[in-house]
């Protein structure tokens, strides 16, 4: 650990919990937050993130870090910010950041609000000469509280913080706008000055220094209050076209307007930069809602790698390539590059294998192999490194500036989190394509086991008592046994007939070869090859006389009824009546085949999965019923012809009820007479 914590009560400490209390008082702390650690953006933050850490693991509750902005943080503590909030989210920690002035007040507040039973805040000193200012630990402590404060001090001491004043080059626009802005002012006071006292001219050179701050903030603001300052003396103070003042009234006038010009132009350049960084903000926020809606609809590795590569070059006008291990798992490649065709040097491809080897960045701007022109950025997510990003940041004139680092850091997480999302994705997909595979095949062998085995063994049983017992069998014995045979390789046939069909259907090799036919001729035809499948139940017709004929392909058809009507043989209990009835559906131009039993039924939250492949009611190789192929199959051929399949409750509520759908041609005696 880089900390130690030192604790301070931040007023008398809460009274003892009785010892029957202790594990309803550690459930209720394991609920909520906490343990709360307060982040300012400074160097700092680590040390209290590690020791927020490591305070929650021992104490086993949640803990939440915490920021207040005050609007005064520049763009490097912005971003270190963002780092250490993503070091919390790694550590299992919460985030969360406050809007006020006061930190202490807001600091103190949430906790109090959020019953805080632990209050972490580093070891800060006072800023520069201001000695007066109280550290934060100090403004908790005079406020006090419920809840324990913990101050962590950093192992090394950091140095005595003094305000840096980064000096900025003077852009042309700045002394422009000044100059221009005083001399409107000199020559508005002018057309007034016959009119206005001197303090009332004053304001129209204090508007000059407000438009000056508007229009090029505030040191262009200070420069228009320094001229204004000295064209408001030179020629409108008594003796004029000169810089010395006479009258004492004159001097306390040409001072305030001094004075009130500099605040003034203060307070407009901050609110300009307040504005520009607001803007600027917000702008960047589009930027990273838009990219990460683009990644998110991104439904493969690839339009992620696309979209995350175009971005960042788009955004940084940099090259950038995205690098990948190859299908061996041995060489980084390219996968992606923005502009295509962009290709890396050798020391940039040796430096990325050093990134990817060791999950950290290297290349230029960073402390590994810095004299590289290309910036190499793993990608990592839970140990796992995704890629390689690759910035050519040698072709900027100069090194990105924190927002821009920032900027850098959002798109690669939201990228990695993307190609993380695609790769759980596919892994799924294929472990769901594994399982119904598996399901499938153990489907298959059920039924296979079930309904060859039993045929067969019918026939082999047949045909070994004809081939032992003939001289003792009579005529009508050895007939039976004969029509057992036949009876059992029809239903072998069938189910044969069945797995060919499906596997016709999922290979997309079924053709449809349509001819003319009746619907009487296809009901004829599937009952006769059901034959003795059909001994023990009732066959009810019923249909119009004037039905029109269909344009099908008869054979699948024929096979489609006589997996229907099988089913409901099957299902119907010893004399009960099956009907197939048709009608037609002028509206639709379709016909409609029904086909009834008196059977159990099917429940309704079951009457689509009947349709799958396999599906038996649950009860697997057990099941009497058959192979849980045939609805499959006849989904499948009506669906070839343009028509569908639906089961429903049968009359009256009793049985099933599968109803077909063959659509009608469009002019059926102009395609007969083509025929």
């Amino acid at each position: 650990m880089n900390a130690t914590p030192e604790s301070r009560p931040a007023s008398d400490p809460p009274p003892a919990a009785a010892p029957g209390d202790a594990e309803q008082v550690r459930r209720g702390a394991v609920k909520g937050v906490r343990l709360l650690v307060a982040l300012s953006g400074g160097s700092e933050d680590a040390a209290l993130v590690r020791t927020a850490h490591r305070l929650a693991e021992r104490d086993g509750v949640r803990w939440r870090a915490i920021h207040v902005d005050n609007g005064r943080d520049d763009s490097e503590r912005r971003l270190m910010l963002e780092k250490d909030f993503a070091m919390v989210h790694r550590l299992g920690g919460e985030t969360r950041v406050l809007q006020g002035k006061d930190r202490a007040a807001e600091l103190h507040d949430y906790a109090r609000e959020h019953r805080i039973a632990t209050l972490l805040v580093g070891c800060s000193r006072p800023s520069g000469w201001r000695v007066w200012r109280r550290t934060l630990a100090e403004q908790l402590l005079r406020r006090g509280g419920t809840f324990d404060l913990v101050v962590v001090a950093e192992a090394r001491q950091r140095p005595r913080f003094r305000p840096r004043h980064a000096w900025q080059p003077l852009r042309w626009r700045e002394p422009v706008v000044a100059v221009l802005s005083i001399l409107g002012a000199v020559a508005v006071a002018g057309a007034l000055d016959a009119w206005l006292e001197l303090a009332n001219l004053s304001l129209v050179f204090l508007a000059a220094v407000l438009a000056s701050a508007t229009l090029a903030g505030t040191r262009s603001a200070m420069l228009s209050a320094a001229l204004g300052f000295l064209a408001f003396n030179f020629f409108f103070t008594q003796p004029r076209f000169s810089l010395a003042i006479v009258e004492h009234g004159q001097l306390l006038t040409v001072v305030f307007f001094l004075l009130v010009a500099v605040v003034v132009g203060q307070l407009a350049g901050s609110g300009r930069r307040r504005l520009l960084a607001l803007r600027s903000s917000r702008e960047q926020t589009h930027r990273l809602l838009t990219y990460a809606r683009a990644l998110s609809a991104a439904t493969d590795r690839d339009q992620v790698g696309d979209i995350g590569v175009t971005s960042l070059e788009r955004w940084l006008g940099v090259p950038v390539v995205l690098l990948d291990r190859d299908e061996e798992g041995a060489d980084l490649t390219i996968r992606h590059a923005a502009p295509p065709g962009m290709t890396l040097d050798a020391g940039a491809l040796t430096a990325a294998g050093w990134s990817w080897q060791h999950r950290q960045p290297s290349g230029r701007g960073t402390e590994n192999l810095p004299d590289q022109q290309w910036r190499l950025l793993p990608l990592v997510e839970q140990g796992r490194v995704l890629g390689i990003v690759a910035l050519k940041l040698a072709v900027r004139e100069t090194p990105p500036g924190p927002d821009q680092e920032a900027l850098i850091e959002a798109l690669s997480s939201q990228l990695t989190m993307a190609l993380e999302r695609t790769r759980l994705v596919g892994e799924l997909g294929a472990a769901r394509l594994s399982e119904e595979n598996e399901r499938l095949r153990s489907a298959l062998l059920s039924s296979v086991s079930h309904d060859l085995r039993t045929p067969l063994a019918s026939i082999i049983g047949s045909a070994s008592s004809l081939r032992e017992l003939e001289p003792q069998l009579s005529r009508q014995d050895r007939h039976e046994l004969l029509e057992g045979i036949l009876s059992e390789s029809e239903r072998l046939n069938r189910y044969i007939q069945n797995l060919l069909d499906m596997t016709r259907l999922g290979h997309g090799g079924l053709r449809i070869e349509r001819d003319w036919i009746s619907l009487d001729d296809l009901v004829a035809a599937a009952l006769q090859r059901l034959g003795a499948s059909l001994e023990g139940v009732e066959i009810e017709r019923d249909w119009p006389d004037d039905l029109p004929l269909l344009h099908v392909h008869p054979a699948l058809i024929e096979q489609a009824l006589v997996n229907v009507i099988d089913n409901a043989a099957r299902f119907s209990p010893p004399g009960g009546r099956v009907g197939i009835h048709a009608r037609l559906d002028a509206a639709q131009r379709q016909l409609e085949v029904s086909v009834t039993d008196q059977g159990p039924g099917i429940a309704p939250e079951q009457r689509e999965a009947v349709f799958d492949m396999f599906f038996t009611g649950g009860e697997g190789d057990r099941s009497r019923y058959g192979t849980g192929l045939g609805l499959a199959i006849c989904r499948g051929m009506l669906g070839a012809h343009g028509g569908g399949i639906d089961a429903k409750p049968g009359p009256g509520g009793i049985g099933t009820n599968i109803v077909m759908h063959l659509p009608l041609p469009a002019d059926e005696g102009g395609d007969r007479d083509d025929d």
